[in-house]
């Protein structure tokens, strides 16, 4: 597995107390999806790995609290500073038939409700209000915000997302 096949959802930003608790931003949308997952891969700048199981994760105040297994100690968890928490697609807790993960949407094909082909997910922008699909168009950008709005279905099996664009949101930026 590479860190390009890693899913980032937060950041290390400081210690919390004597313990070896740390502070997380979350780069997701949901950050509350994640409360459930047993362990997660931490990424430091250098781009060395950890695997780390975790005692306890909550979400407070907009931050994750993580207290990991085997940190146990202020110093130990200041060396984890700038270190991106991340996991594996497999690693995502299930979700229901309808729900997804905007990152599982990477590479799908994108199409209006006319049938117009714009073209595939490359990547997602996660805001402070929502997730929104980038989608290569030659040197520019067309971004699509994941909404009801402007997303009128998602087909899982064919990978195909259908739009119902308004004017002027298919304009490259």
């Amino acid at each position: 597995m590479e860190i390009n096949d890693l899913i980032s959802i937060g950041v290390i930003k400081k210690v919390i107390g004597n313990g070896g608790v740390v502070s997380a931003i979350p780069d997701t949308s949901f950050p509350e999806y994640y409360l459930t997952i047993p362990e997660l891969f931490i990424v430091f700048p250098d781009e060395t790995v950890r695997f780390e199981a975790i005692d306890t994760i909550e979400l407070k105040n907009g931050k994750y609290l993580i207290k990991f297994m085997n940190i146990n100690l202020k110093d130990e968890a200041r060396q984890m500073i700038n270190a991106h928490i991340m996991i594996a697609e497999d690693m995502l807790p299930p979700l229901e038939e309808d729900e997804y993960y905007p990152v599982q949407f990477i590479e799908y094909e994108v199409i209006t409700k006319e049938g117009e082909v714009i073209g595939n997910v490359a990547d997602i922008l996660s805001t402070a209000g929502q997730e929104i699909l980038i989608i290569p168009n030659g040197d520019k950008e067309i971004m699509i915000p994941i909404c009801d709005f402007f997303i009128e279905k998602v087909d899982k099996e064919n990978k195909k997302i259908i739009i119902n664009p308004i004017e002027g949101l298919l304009d490259a930026h």
